[in-house]
C-alpha cells in the first residue's frame, strides 16, 4: 500500500487483477520497485455516482474524521417548520372605504407626530421627551380575518446625555413594538397593564407581566411586516406573527385568551425612532403567501374606534378644596369620560413610569398635587417636559382636565393658565366640587374603602404565609443538620414522623366590611397628603371659586350650591 500515488484516495481504487501467489519476486535491488508495481498494476475505475450520495459520503468521512480526531460529530440541523399560513381567497365583502385606515390622533399619546396622511409616524424628541414612549392606535379594531400592516423604522433619533446624570436611564433607547389592544386601555403596550399583546425590536413577546422571547431582533431600514390572525378556519386561527423583509421572524404566537371577544386593535408603542406604516393595499415587502392589508379589510371584520371631536373640544378645571375628595373625584371623571387627557404633575410621573423610568425615593415631604419629580436625570429633572407639554396641548384637537389643586383655587393662576387656550377651539369649563358630595359620589368612596381593606388583608395574608413558609424551611434545615450529627457521632438515628407541609396557597377571597365610622366619612383618606401644610398656610387666604369674568365659558357645581359652595370656601 505504500506505493499508491498519495493523490489517490483508497475509495477510488479497484485491483485490476491480482497476480498468482507465489509469482511475487523477492529480489533485492535497483529494479524491484518496477517489477513489483508491474505486478501489481492497479488501475482507477471512474464511477458515475450520485451527486446526493457523494454528499452523505463526505459528511460521514468527515463525521469518522471528527470522531477520530477526538471532536464529536456535528448534529444534523432540524428541518425548518412548513408554512402553514395558506394564500387569501379573493374577498368580495365589502371593504372598508379608502383612507379610513390610518392611526387615531384621537387615540394617541401626546407627543406622537403624524405626517403625509398618517404615513409618517414619529414622537417628540425635546427635553425628556426623549425617554418617554409614545403609543397610537388605529382607527378599525378587528374581530375577525386575517389581515397585516407593516413599518419601516426610518431614522434613530439619538443626542448626547448631559454631564450629571445620577439616575439610570432607561435602555434601550429605541424601541418599536408592534401589537394589539383593546380601546379602553393603555397605549403604552409593555406596561403590565391589561389589555394588550406585542412584540418589541428586541424579539420579545409581552403580555401584561409576562416577557419571553420568541423572535429575532429587527432594526432600521427593514420593511417589518405585523400579521393577525383572527380567522377562525385557519390552522394558525387566533395569533400573530412577525415577517422582516417577507421572512418569518418568528413562530405564530397565540392571542392570550382574555383579550379574545372584543375588538381588537393594531397598535404600535415606540421612543425615539421615526416610521413609514404602510396599511396597504400594496405591500412594500410581500411574504411567501398572499394575505390582504389593513386597507383593504372586509366591513364586517372590522369595529370603528373612535373619533375626533367635530366641535369645540373642551378644557376641565376642576375648583376643590385639599383633602376633601379632589383627586377621587378627577378619577372618577376620567373613568366616565375615557376621551379626556390629563394634564397634572402626576400624569407626567405615571407616564415616566410606564416608560420604563426608574426614580428612587427622594428624602423630603412631597404631595398628592405636587409630588416627587426627581428621576436623576437632568432632561427630566428640568420640568421640560411639562412646559412643552403646555405648549402643545392647545395645537391638539383633544378634551383636557387639568387637576392642578393649589393652582385651581387662585384666580390669578385660572387667568394665567386660561390664556394658553384662547380662541372658539376650546371650550373652557370650570367644575366645581365643594360640599357635600353627591350619593353616586359616596357609593365610589365606599367602593374604594372597601377594596383598600381587602389589599390590605390579602397583603397581610401572603405575609403570615411567607413567615410560615420560612419557619418550616428553618425547621426543617435544623433537623436535618442534628440527623447528620447523630450519624457522624455513631448514634442511633431516632425516626421522626414526616409532617405534612401545610398549603402554601392564600387565598385571595376576602371578605371585608365597613365599621359604622367608616360608613359616615364623605372623603377617603390617602397616606399621602393632597397639599403640604406649608403650601396651605402660604396661599389658602387667596382661595376663591371661580367666575365667567375669569375667562371661562362655564362654571358648573358639581356638589353643593353656588352659595354653599362660597361660604365652605370662606370658612
Amino acid at each position: 500500500f505504500w506505493l499508491k500515488p498519495f493523490w489517490l484516495k483508497p475509495e477510488s481504487l479497484v485491483l485490476k487483477h491480482s497476480p498468482p501467489r507465489g509469482t511475487q519476486r523477492h529480489s533485492v535491488g535497483a529494479g524491484m520497485a518496477e517489477e513489483m508495481v508491474a505486478d501489481v498494476e492497479m488501475k482507477v475505475v471512474e464511477t458515475e455516482v450520485p451527486a446526493e450520495e457523494l454528499a452523505e459520503e463526505k459528511v460521514e468521512e468527515k463525521a469518522e474524521e471528527d470522531a477520530v480526531a477526538g471532536e464529536p460529530a456535528k448534529p444534523k440541523e432540524p428541518e425548518k417548520p412548513k408554512e402553514l399560513e395558506e394564500d387569501a381567497v379573493a374577498e368580495t365583502r365589502a371593504k372598508v372605504p379608502a383612507g379610513s385606515v390610518e392611526f387615531n390622533s384621537a387615540d394617541s399619546t401626546m407627543n406622537v407626530l403624524t405626517s403625509n396622511g398618517c404615513q409618517v409616524i414619529s414622537s417628540l424628541t425635546g427635553g425628556g421627551f426623549s425617554y418617554l414612549l409614545g403609543g397610537a392606535r388605529t382607527t378599525v379594531g378587528l374581530t375577525s380575518g386575517r389581515y397585516m400592516f407593516e413599518v419601516n423604522i426610518l431614522e434613530l433619533h439619538s443626542r448626547q446625555e448631559p454631564q450629571g446624570a445620577a439616575g439610570r436611564i432607561p435602555m434601550p433607547r429605541h424601541i418599536v413594538k408592534l401589537g394589539l389592544s383593546q380601546g379602553d386601555t393603555s397605549l403604552l403596550m409593555g406596561d403590565n397593564s391589561e389589555g394588550s399583546v406585542s412584540i418589541d425590536s428586541e424579539g420579545f413577546l409581552q403580555h401584561e407581566k409576562t416577557r419571553k422571547k420568541v423572535a429575532k431582533q429587527f432594526r432600521a431600514n427593514s420593511v417589518v411586516a405585523f400579521l393577525v390572525n383572527l380567522d377562525a378556519a385557519s390552522p394558525n386561527a387566533n395569533t400573530i406573527s412577525v415577517f422582516c423583509d417577507g421572512v418569518r421572524i418568528c413562530a405564530p404566537q397565540a392571542i392570550p385568551d382574555n383579550l379574545l371577544g372584543k375588538p381588537l386593535f393594531p397598535t404600535v408603542t415606540f421612543k425615539a425612532v421615526t416610521m413609514q406604516v404602510n396599511y396597504g393595499p400594496v405591500s412594500m415587502a410581500p411574504l411567501p403567501f398572499k394575505v390582504n392589508m389593513l386597507s383593504d379589510a372586509a366591513q364586517a371584520d372590522v369595529q370603528a374606534g373612535p373619533k375626533a371631536s367635530e366641535g369645540p373640544c373642551e378644557i376641565v378645571m376642576p375648583v376643590g378644596l385639599p383633602e376633601q375628595g379632589y383627586f377621587d373625584w378627577v378619577d372618577a371623571f376620567l373613568e366616565k369620560n375615557p376621551g379626556y387627557t390629563e394634564l397634572s404633575d402626576r400624569k407626567i410621573l405615571d407616564w415616566a413610569h410606564r416608560s420604563g423610568i426608574w426614580k428612587a425615593k427622594t428624602p423630603g415631604a412631597f404631595s398628592t398635587d405636587k409630588p416627587d419629580m426627581k428621576f436623576g436625570i437632568p432632561l427630566m429633572d428640568d420640568m421640560s417636559v411639562k412646559k412643552l407639554l403646555l405648549h402643545i396641548a392647545p395645537t391638539v384637537r383633544k378634551s383636557f382636565v387639568v387637576p392642578e389643586l393649589k393652582a385651581n383655587l387662585t384666580a390669578d393662576e385660572r387667568k394665567a393658565f386660561l390664556k394658553n387656550f384662547a380662541g372658539p377651539s376650546f371650550k373652557k369649563v370650570a367644575k366645581v366640587v365643594v360640599g357635600e358630595p353627591t350619593a353616586d359620589y359616596k357609593a365610589k368612596v365606599r367602593q374604594l374603602m372597601i377594596e383598600e381593606k381587602k389589599e390590605k388583608t390579602l397583603a397581610e395574608r401572603k405575609k403570615k404565609a411567607a413567615e410560615a413558609v420560612r419557619a418550616r424551611l428553618l425547621e426543617e434545615r435544623r433537623k436535618k443538620v442534628a440527623s447528620m450529627k447523630q450519624k457522624k457521632e455513631g448514634e442511633e438515628e431516632v425516626p421522626e414522623e414526616k409532617e405534612v407541609a401545610p398549603d402554601e396557597i392564600v387565598d385571595e377571597d376576602v371578605v371585608v366590611e365597613l365599621t359604622d365610622e367608616e360608613k359616615a366619612l364623605h372623603y377617603r383618606k390617602s397616606a399621602q397628603p393632597d397639599i403640604l401644610d406649608q403650601t396651605l398656610s402660604k396661599c389658602f387666604m387667596d382661595f376663591s371659586l371661580p367666575t365667567t369674568e375669569e375667562g371661562f365659558d362655564q362654571v358648573t357645581f358639581e356638589w353643593a350650591s353656588q352659595d354653599t359652595a362660597e361660604k365652605v370656601v370662606k370658612d
